[in-house]
C-alpha cells in the first residue's frame, strides 16, 4: 500500500520539529552543577525554592558537610522568555490568574488546580507556585513584609517553645535581607516612601529588598483615603507591628530593578565543592532503614529529567542521606511527598497501596490560606491598563525598564494597609472568633491594584481589551482576609509522584469568613467613596457595579464568584507539641521517624498575618543553625 507523500511530509515535518524541541529543552536545561560523581553526601534538601535554597545555602557555608539539592525545576535564568517574564516586577501578573489557561511559564510554574470550591461558585481556580530555582520567591508579587510580635506569640504557644517569639527570631528574619532604601528622585513619590531602615542589618543578604523606582499614581490616592477612613500612616511593616499604610517594601534588587529571589543564594555557593544543586530532579519518595528502632530516612528517589533523554523519558535515580533528608518542596509537595513515602493519614497512602510507615494524621491538613477580592472603578491616572492595551507604551515602557525606569520596574501592588477592626465591630457582623486574636493581628489587608481585575482569570488579558488602546484606565482596591477561619486538605491523586496532588482550600467556606468577606467589600466601597478618592475617579463602579450588587447576599454571591488565592497556602505539615496535632516539632523533626525534617511554608504551625515570603526566609535560617548543631 503506498502512502501519499503529501502524507509522509507532514509527519516527518512533526518529528523533526519535536525533535528539535527536546534539543532546545535540553540546550537551555538548568545545569547549575554537572551531575555529581558521588551519590551519597551529609544532607538532602529537596526543594531549590524560597525555604530549600537558602537552607541548603547556609548549611554548605561549614565545609565539613556536603549537600545535595533536588529541584524539579529549571533554573530561570536559563531560558530567555522565563528569565523576562520572571525578572521584570511589572510582568509579575502574567500566569498568575485563576484561569487554567493562564499558566504561560510551564516551565517553572507547577500548574496546580484546585478542586472545585464550593465556596468559590464551584470554580476551579489556577494555584501559581514555582517550580524553579527560587521557587515561588521568582513567581511571587515580590512583597516582603513581616508578621507582627503578639502574632509570633500563637507558634510560641502551639510548639510550647519560647524561641519562636518574634524578638528570638529577629536576627534570622534579618539575617537573609540587605535594604535600600527608596530613590524618590525617580519614583516622584507623594507622600513619600518610608521604611525601617533600624529592622534590617547591613550585614545581611545577599537577597535584596528595596522599593520600585516608579510609583503608581493611584497608590498615592489609596493612602490618603485610608487615612481619611482612620488608617495610619506608618513607617512601614517590619518592626513587629503592621497595622497602617506605607509603600511596601519588596524583594527587587536596587541597582538593575530586577526581582530578587533565593536563587541569589546559588550565585554565592555554586564555586563551592561541598554542594551540588540537580536540576530537573523530582523527587518520588523517601526510603527508610528499618533496621533500627525506629525508621529512619536514608534515600530519597527522584525522577532525573536532565539531558536529552531525561526531556524523552525520566529516568529513576536514588540520592543517599548520612545524616538527614529535609523537606522543602512546598505547602502542597512536601506533604504530598511525605503521603507517597508512607507517613499521614493511614487511609490515605493505603488507597494506593503505599505501605504505611507512620500514622500521621495531620499530614496534608489544616491547610490555611489568604484569599482577596475588591471593586474596580475607572480613574483619571495611568495604569497597568495602559500598559496591556497600548503596544506602542509597553514597548517604549520596556526600554524604560532597561534604564531602571518606570511602570516596568513596579510590582504592581506596591501599597499596603493593614487595619485591625475593634471587637464591638468584630461581634457586630457576627466574626466573634477573631475577637480573640491579640490587638496588633490585623483584620484585613488592602493592597492597591492599578488596573481591572474582576475574577482574576488573567489580569493581562483582561485588561487590554478595556483600556481602547491606552484611552481608559482602571484602578482596584483588593482586600484579603488576614484571619482566615476556613481549613483546606492536601491529599493524593495516585500513588504517583507524577500526579499533582488534589488541592482543596475550602476558601470562604467558614461562616466567619464569610461575615468578614461582606464587610471588607463594604469598607472597599467605601473607600471609593471617600473625598480623598473623587477627584481621581473618571466614573461609577466597573465591576461588579452598583445595580444589582448591594445586599449582603448579593455581595457574598459576586466575592465567591471572584475571590483569589492571595499564594499563601501553609501548614499542610504543621509544627506542634506531639503527632496528635502535628506532623513535626519545634525544631521541624517528622514525628515518628528519624532523620527526617519539613522546611518550608507547610511547617509553619499557623498562617502568621500579612506576606509570608518573609517567614519562608526566617525559618530557613532558623533550621540550618538547628541541623548544623545537631550534626
Amino acid at each position: 500500500m503506498k502512502v501519499a507523500a503529501s502524507t509522509v511530509r507532514p509527519r516527518a515535518g512533526l518529528l523533526v520539529l519535536f525533535l528539535c524541541l527536546c534539543l532546545t529543552l535540553w540546550l537551555v536545561e538548568a545545569r547549575p552543577s554537572k551531575r555529581a560523581p558521588s551519590k551519597e553526601y551529609d544532607y538532602v534538601v529537596v526543594g531549590a525554592g524560597t525555604s530549600g535554597l537558602t537552607l541548603a545555602a547556609r548549611l554548605s557555608e561549614d565545609p565539613s558537610v556536603t549537600v545535595a539539592v533536588l529541584e524539579a525545576g529549571i533554573d530561570y535564568k536559563s531560558n530567555l522568555l522565563n528569565q523576562q517574564l520572571t525578572t521584570i516586577p511589572g510582568a509579575d501578573v502574567i500566569g498568575a490568574g485563576a484561569s487554567t489557561a493562564d499558566i504561560p511559564q510551564a516551565l517553572i510554574d507547577w500548574g496546580f488546580v484546585t478542586e472545585p470550591q464550593a465556596g468559590a461558585a464551584n470554580r476551579r481556580v489556577h494555584f501559581a507556585r514555582g517550580k524553579c530555582l527560587g521557587g515561588s520567591s521568582a513567581r511571587n508579587f515580590m512583597i516582603y513584609q513581616r508578621p507582627t510580635r503578639q502574632s509570633h506569640q500563637e507558634w510560641v504557644d502551639l510548639t510550647g517553645d519560647d524561641s519562636w517569639s518574634f524578638d528570638a527570631r529577629y536576627d534570622d528574619y534579618r539575617r537573609t535581607m540587605a535594604a535600600t532604601g527608596p530613590r524618590h528622585e525617580l519614583r516622584r513619590d507623594t507622600p513619600a516612601a518610608a521604611y525601617e531602615a533600624d529592622a534590617f542589618s547591613p550585614a545581611g543578604g545577599p537577597v535584596q529588598v528595596s522599593f520600585p523606582n516608579y510609583a503608581q499614581p493611584f497608590s498615592a490616592s489609596l493612602s490618603r483615603s485610608l487615612n481619611e477612613l482612620g488608617v495610619e500612616t506608618v513607617r512601614g511593616h517590619n518592626g513587629g507591628s503592621i497595622n497602617g499604610v506605607q509603600y511596601a517594601t519588596c524583594t527587587i534588587e536596587a541597582r538593575g530593578g530586577q526581582r530578587s529571589t533565593s536563587r541569589a543564594f546559588y550565585d554565592q555557593i555554586k564555586g563551592r565543592p561541598n554542594i551540588r544543586i540537580f536540576t530537573q530532579a523530582r523527587a518520588s519518595r523517601i526510603i527508610f532503614d528499618t533496621g533500627g528502632a525506629r525508621p529512619r530516612a536514608s534515600q530519597v528517589v527522584f525522577e532525573d529529567r536532565s539531558g536529552l533523554f531525561g526531556v524523552l523519558a525520566g529516568r529513576d535515580a536514588t540520592v543517599t542521606a548520612r545524616r538527614e533528608v529535609v523537606l522543602s518542596a512546598g505547602a502542597f509537595q512536601s506533604p504530598h511527598l511525605l503521603m507517597l513515602s508512607g507517613i499521614g493519614p493511614k487511609g490515605e497512602p493505603a488507597k494506593f497501596g503505599i505501605p504505611l510507615v507512620v500514622d500521621s494524621p495531620h499530614v496534608g491538613q489544616n491547610m490555611a490560606d489568604h484569599i482577596f477580592f475588591g471593586p474596580s472603578y475607572p480613574v483619571k491616572v495611568e495604569t497597568l491598563t495602559r500598559l496591556a492595551s497600548d503596544p506602542v507604551y509597553l514597548a517604549a515602557q520596556y526600554l524604560n525598564f532597561t534604564h531602571q525606569l518606570g511602570p516596568m520596574t513596579n510590582n504592581v501592588a506596591d501599597m499596603i494597609a493593614f487595619e485591625r477592626w475593634s471587637d464591638s465591630t468584630l461581634r457586630s457582623i457576627g466574626a466573634d472568633a477573631l475577637a480573640s486574636y491579640p490587638p496588633d493581628w490585623p483584620t484585613v489587608e488592602y493592597l492597591s491594584a492599578p488596573g481591572y481585575v474582576g475574577n482574576f482569570d488573567n489580569l493581562f488579558v483582561e485588561n487590554a481589551p478595556r483600556g481602547l488602546l491606552g484611552t481608559r484606565n482602571f484602578a482596584t482596591i483588593l482586600v484579603a482576609l488576614v484571619s482566615p477561619q476556613s481549613r483546606g486538605t492536601v491529599t493524593l491523586r495516585s500513588g504517583k509522584a507524577s500526579d499533582l496532588p488534589r488541592i482543596d482550600p475550602r476558601w470562604l467556606t467558614d461562616v466567619t469568613d464569610q461575615k468578614v468577606a461582606i464587610a471588607a467589600f463594604k469598607r472597599v466601597r467605601a473607600l471609593f467613596a471617600s473625598s480623598a478618592m473623587a477627584p481621581i475617579l473618571a466614573g461609577h463602579e466597573t465591576e461588579p457595579g452598583l445595580d444589582g450588587v448591594r445586599t449582603d447576599d448579593q455581595i457574598l454571591a459576586w466575592i465567591r464568584k471572584n475571590l483569589m488565592t492571595v499564594w499563601h497556602p501553609a501548614s499542610t505539615a504543621r509544627m506542634g507539641r506531639s503527632i496528635d496535632r502535628a506532623v513535626v516539632d519545634a525544631q521541624f523533626r517528622v514525628f515518628g521517624v528519624d532523620g527526617l525534617r519539613v522546611v518550608d511554608a507547610s511547617a509553619f504551625p499557623s498562617l502568621l498575618p500579612g506576606h509570608p515570603q518573609s517567614v519562608c526566609y526566617m525559618i530557613a535560617e532558623r533550621a540550618a543553625a538547628l541541623i548544623l548543631a545537631d550534626k
